[in-house]
């Protein structure tokens, strides 16, 4: 990140929000102060402050509305001094933290749009639907679901006639050959089982999901979708 610059839009956000006489005239008894800049432009700078706060904080706020001149304060001295108190107490930094955007595209592209408007259940529906649907073009299998698919693909038998393989290593190392491709079988059939599914099963006022608990259950998926992405397809050599 740069600091630099994040420290200036964290010090702009506060000129920003600085109460200055209204102009003569315009004063009434009960408004006699106006913020210094206008409407547009806190709403931008508090996006920026935003941003910077997901970069510096594990929580930041659910939306920019919430951004206080306090905040903005607290931020600028975790900027310019929390690493060093910290160290000097003997404490850690704070820990790393899962950046949704970085997540794998098939999973954040599909639950995106959902997540912004705070519907974590239809957010984690949308990513698993996705990577089935990769999967599924990426052996070009649409005649069987997701759980059957997955232990299909991974599976460490020989490919068959319209039953490709995922490989994510050669056969080579026996043990490492079978952790490989049975792990992402099991891993991908315990996600749509005990994740996704439940979701089909129950009224959406049953089953809401917390922020912290989609967001892991994004990442899970993410994991997955990488697995699938990188591995290469095997299928059966023409004779």
């Amino acid at each position: 990140m740069d600091t630099d610059w994040a420290l200036e839009q964290l010090r702009w956000w506060l000129t920003l929000h600085e109460r200055v006489p209204l102009p003569e005239g315009e004063a009434r008894s009960n408004r006699k102060t106006r913020f210094r800049g206008t409407t547009e432009e806190r709403e931008a700078a508090d996006n920026v402050v935003w941003e910077i706060a997901r970069m510096v904080y594990e929580e930041v706020p659910r939306h920019p509305r919430h951004v206080s001149a306090e905040y903005v304060r607290r931020t600028i001295w975790e900027i310019e001094n929390g690493s060093e108190v910290r160290s000097h107490l003997g404490l850690q930094d704070p820990a790393p933290t899962i950046v949704a955007d970085s997540l794998h595209p098939w999973v954040w592209d599909a639950a995106e749009p959902h997540w912004r408007s705070g519907n974590h259940d239809a957010a984690i529906w949308a990513a698993a639907i996705n990577v089935n649907s990769r999967l599924q073009s990426k052996v070009d299998r649409k005649d069987v679901g997701e759980s059957a698919l997955l232990k299909e693909c991974f599976s460490t038998d020989d490919p068959k006639p319209g039953r490709p393989r995922l490989r994510r290593c050669g056969p080579e190392n026996p043990d490492l050959f079978k952790d490989m491709h049975r792990g992402p079988a099991n891993f991908g059939q315990g996600l749509f089982a005990a994740v996704r599914n439940p979701l089909n099963h129950v009224t959406a006022d049953d089953h809401l999901i917390g922020e912290a608990e989609a967001l892991e259950a994004l990442a899970s998926l993410s994991l997955l979708a990488r697995w699938i992405d990188q591995a290469e397809v095997v299928e059966v050599e023409n004779s």
